[in-house]
């Protein structure tokens, strides 16, 4: 165990990628979540030299539930009853007996001769069933069923002493149309509450331990008061938690199987309570070809150990190497998170291994933001910073293969509300960027056309934009019209009304565009027709100059397929007051991410001078270390950036 900590500066190094997607998931409820997936590269290596490397699940599973909070009373949270799907007359409890907080079961189809589902084993009964779980198989995807000659496949679960012991094929409905890649899954497993009602509490999350059909208990290590995150009617979700087995596989995985002496290990760090400051704060699990085991020498199976949604975890590559530049590629796919969310900060000498909850890469300005920061120590549920590393909170950040440990200095501490800049496609020379494509601008739009097709003519007096820039658009409101040639105004119910007379709503030009066609006092929305006739006024922006700074900051730019471009942003009374570029970089063919730092960030071993920020890619994770004298234990707010 003590080579872990020396080689894991030597031998890590990370390959991550987020491929983004809109799709609509229909399981168990409608919910248009964008997903993704993230690939993971691991060299081989031998169990003498392992090599590690560390990455995190950012992607969240799939939301189950979506509703309001009826009240809230201590760690528990109560529910109305909800009109059911089959006969809305009726009100259905929301939710099963216990089906949030069990273990859940799990079993493998057998597919007939005659590709119907010839049988369905139990593998695993899991735990805690209060009532039968429903039971999900897949649609069939033979090719015959482009054909029409296939039948979707039912069956029903029987539970004996909270166990699943029995799974019944309906005979009536055993399938057709059905091949080897046939999943199945049953109801049930842990699963996390998240409030995603707009406020300072969206994002915040919480394991269930128990519930019943109106009311789920929560976990509540740091004793927050719940009734603030919860209030009476907050909108919450409820998503199901990854677990060793989920993420990696149950009863077989592409990580190197066998022995306690030869398989790849996974490393997840003990929460805090459990730590003493060594190398025995992380549980090591393997899989031994079976089921996933802790490397403690336990015989019970870890698969169901839960990966909270904002941990990381450490992959340990042990397997012998086989071939020179050999990789095992590890793909991890869900849904992304769209919301703000919170990550838990350990408390006095205590450590976390959280992650980049996002699907893209992000500042580390962004995970731990200033408005987080303090000097004052007397501030215990917030990041501490000094200028002596030895007494701040530390960060240690995966960088080209090592470990990096970084801390924040106070500067710009105070800052209210973050500058941000938007930048288009580089005009300059070999493309270099030009002041030209960075853009911190607002303005009122006066009116937007309402075209059947083409693209929106927006009116802003003098705006000061140019072609390629993304603008974002905000309070445009009309009256709906139809689809007709020439369009008519419509009310709620599509019938056609005197003109302002229309149904009043929210415009489908709100959002993020680019915008082509520019002219002195227009442009237009690329791509976007019309669906109401615009009335009274809106507004655009391409960036705020923010508030509260004390010092200048500094700016990169990230992806664009080029690089070396970066500056200063001009601070006057608190806020930025003008930009320059000092180098103009090479090579931008694309839109790059503008970043404005406010600063402050000091890197070991790189003298008294601040590093300012580091990137945090996607699906990587970063260790906290906590100095501060009276730390407590808390959850610090992050603010998604990509919906700034």
């Amino acid at each position: 165990m003590n080579s872990f900590f020396q080689n894991i500066s030597l031998f890590t190094k990370l390959y991550l990628s987020f491929v983004p997607f809109i799709v609509s998931y229909a399981n168990r409820g409608d919910f248009t979540q964008p997903v993704g997936s993230i690939s993971i590269l691991l060299p081989d290596a031998t169990p003498v030299a392992p090599h590690y490397t560390i990455a995190s699940y950012g992607l969240k599973g799939n939301v189950v539930f979506r509703g309001q909070v009826e009240s809230t009373t201590g760690n528990e949270l109560v529910f109305d009853r909800i009109p059911d799907l089959l006969d809305p007359t009726n009100l259905s409890w929301p939710f099963k007996d216990g089906m949030l907080s069990n273990q859940k079961a799990r079993a493998s189809v057998n597919i007939a001769s005659d590709k119907s589902i010839g049988s369905i084993a139990v593998d695993f009964g899991g735990a805690g069933y209060l009532i039968e779980p429903e039971v999900f198989i897949s649609v069939p995807s033979d090719a015959n069923s482009l054909v029409g000659s296939y039948e979707q496949a039912f069956a029903t679960a029987k539970i004996d002493s909270g166990v699943v012991s029995e799974i019944i094929i309906d005979a009536n409905y055993s399938g057709k149309g059905y091949d080897q890649n046939t999943t199945i899954e049953i109801e049930g497993g842990i699963h996390f509450v998240r409030c995603v009602e707009d406020g300072n509490y969206s994002g915040k999350f919480y394991r269930i331990l128990s519930n019943t059909g109106d009311t789920l208990v929560l976990e509540n290590t740091l004793n927050e008061d719940l009734g603030l995150v919860f209030s009476s009617n907050a909108m919450v979700e409820i998503f199901e938690a990854s677990t060793l087995g989920s993420l990696f596989g149950y009863s077989a995985t592409e990580l190197k199987m066998g022995g306690l002496s030869v398989a790849d290990y996974v490393y997840v760090l003990k929460p805090p309570g459990e730590q003493n400051g060594s190398v025995s704060d992380y549980r090591s699990y393997y899989h031994d070809g079976n089921y996933w085991k802790d490397t403690n020498g336990s015989s019970l199976d870890a698969s169901d150990t839960v990966i909270y949604p904002d941990k990381s975890f450490i992959l340990a590559r042990r397997s012998d190497r086989n071939s020179v530049n050999s990789f095992l590629e590890i793909t991890l796919s869900g849904v992304a998170l769209m919301q703000d969310s919170f990550v838990h900060i350990p408390a006095k000498d205590e450590r976390a291994l959280i992650n980049n909850p996002f699907g893209l890469d992000t500042m580390l300005s962004d995970l731990i933001p200033a408005e987080n920061i303090t000097l004052d120590s007397n501030e215990t549920k917030k990041w501490l910073a000094s200028e002596n590393k030895e007494e701040a909170d530390n960060v240690d950040v995966l960088h080209e293969g090592v470990w990096t440990t970084y801390w924040h200095d106070g500067t710009n501490v105070g800052v209210v509300e973050n500058a941000y800049l938007t930048a288009r496609t580089a005009t300059g020379v070999a493309g270099s960027m030009t002041l030209q494509d960075i853009s911190m601008s607002a303005g009122v739009i006066t009116s937007m056309t309402n075209p059947l097709s083409g693209n929106i003519v927006v009116t802003s007096q003098s705006h000061s934009l140019r072609n390629g820039f993304t603008v974002l658009i905000s309070d445009a409101y009309g009256h709906k019209t139809n689809d007709d040639s020439p369009k008519s105004q419509v009310d709620e119910d599509g019938n056609i009304v005197p003109a302002g007379q229309g149904l009043e709503i929210l415009s489908g030009a709100n959002g993020y565009f680019e915008i082509t066609n520019v002219t002195n006092d227009t442009f237009e929305i690329l791509d976007k027709s019309g669906d109401c006739d615009f009335f009274g006024t809106a507004n655009w922006k391409t960036g705020s100059s923010g508030s509260g700074y004390t010092s200048d900051a500094y700016i990169s730019f990230v992806g664009g397929g080029g690089s070396g471009a970066f500056g200063l942003a001009k601070v006057k009374n608190g806020s930025v007051s003008s930009i320059s570029l000092i180098d103009s970089g090479f090579g931008y063919t694309s839109a790059p991410k503008a970043y404005i730092h406010s600063g402050g960030w000091r890197q070991l071993g790189a003298g008294n001078a601040p590093y300012n920020d580091v990137l945090i890619p996607a699906g990587s994770g970063i260790l906290l270390t906590r100095n501060h004298p009276y730390g407590e234990g808390s959850t610090l707010r992050v603010g998604n950036p990509l919906v700034r």
